[in-house]
């Protein structure tokens, strides 16, 4: 990378981290003012009113950081432009509590609309109808996934940050320059929030926040060209947001056994504390360890999808098993933790 481009991306990244830095406080005055506020319950940890509202200081600094930058183009447009869809269901959701099938209905239709221009999965090469299937479960799921690993100080907004900046990475290795443009100005924006959101929290992201960040990592994700093998273009993805999408299949597997949710939209919308972040709190940790235990495991994985991008076949395979192993290793971590509970 050349150092006009590093010094490019350097500006992106400071312009989205100082944005937020700033706007964010902003953003919580208007939250407390207008009543926008996460109040305690059984279901959740923290203890006094918060505000919500966040994703809107996440996107404004994501965005402002791409325009003041000139990084606007018509390819990395219809994510923004996603993006920026999901960010006001979000705060409609935030505000009036929007239902969980509106909001399935809503993120599906959106898919559509951005399969349309072109965002749609290559995994089963020309048959069409099963690259949209994998399209609509992935945009769902990643998008279903940050909003329900979002239960812990810190939790989803360092998540997205690790992914976007192995994002970034991957994406200069691969020469995909707008890329790494969408993705360090995410990650900027997403540390600049962090001070406020790690625990003890200032302002949460909530859905405004989760929603976005789901989406648009699910987007670029499938948008990214990231291998000149399929297969593993297909993986790195699964890779770099393995955590939020392993939790959320964990306990909606878990819920649908033990018969605490029926059907899968109940089992995804259902609020318990019972994700890994929880099960960590109930054998000892604290909020901050149990978080950064979780960043630690991502940051692993990641490095796993940057390896995998230019391996050889064996390797890969060998990384994909390295891959499923942690992932066994913390189910099994899980399963300890509830009987613990128990």
């Amino acid at each position: 990378m050349s150092f006009n481009r590093f010094s490019q991306y350097l500006i992106i990244f400071l312009i989205a981290l100082l944005v937020s830095y700033f706007i964010t406080p902003v953003v919580a005055w208007m939250a407390r003012t207008f009543k926008i506020l996460d109040l305690p319950a059984k279901n959740k940890i923290h203890k006094k009113p918060t505000p919500r509202l966040g994703g809107l200081a996440i996107f404004i600094a994501y965005y402002l950081s791409l325009y003041l930058t000139k990084n606007l183009n018509s390819s990395s447009g219809i994510i923004i432009i996603g993006g920026m869809l999901v960010l006001v269901l979000g705060i409609l959701d935030d505000i009036f509590k929007v239902p969980a099938i509106i909001k399935f209905i809503y993120i599906v239709i959106l898919s559509f609309i951005l399969i349309k221009y072109g965002l749609v999965a290559g995994l089963f090469g020309k048959l069409f109808l099963f690259n949209v299937f994998i399209t609509l479960l992935w945009i769902v799921g990643v998008t279903s996934a940050f909003n329900a690993v979002d239960n812990m100080d810190g939790l989803a907004v360092g998540l997205g940050a690790i992914a976007a900046v192995t994002f970034f990475v991957i994406a200069v290795r691969t020469l995909q320059w707008e890329w790494a443009a969408l993705t360090v100005a995410l990650a900027g924006a997403l540390l600049g929030f962090l001070r406020y959101n790690f625990n003890s929290a200032k302002i949460f992201m909530g859905d405004s926040g989760s929603l976005f960040l789901g989406f648009t990592l699910a987007a670029i994700g499938l948008k990214g060209e990231w291998s000149t093998n399929s297969m593993k273009a297909s993986i790195v993805p699964i890779l770099v947001l393995g955590v939020p999408v392993f939790d959320l299949s964990y306990i909606v597997i878990r819920r649908w056994l033990e018969g605490t949710a029926k059907g899968v939209l109940k089992a995804i919308a259902f609020c318990a504390k019972d994700h890994f972040s929880h099960r960590l709190l109930s054998i000892g940790f604290s909020q901050r360890i149990s978080v950064l235990f979780i960043y630690l495991i991502a940051i692993t994985v990641s490095i796993e999808a940057i390896v995998l991008q230019n391996t050889a076949k064996l390797d890969a395979v060998l990384l994909v098993s390295q891959f499923i192993l942690i992932f066994i290793i913390v189910s099994v971590l899980l399963s300890i933790t509830k009987r613990i509970r128990a």
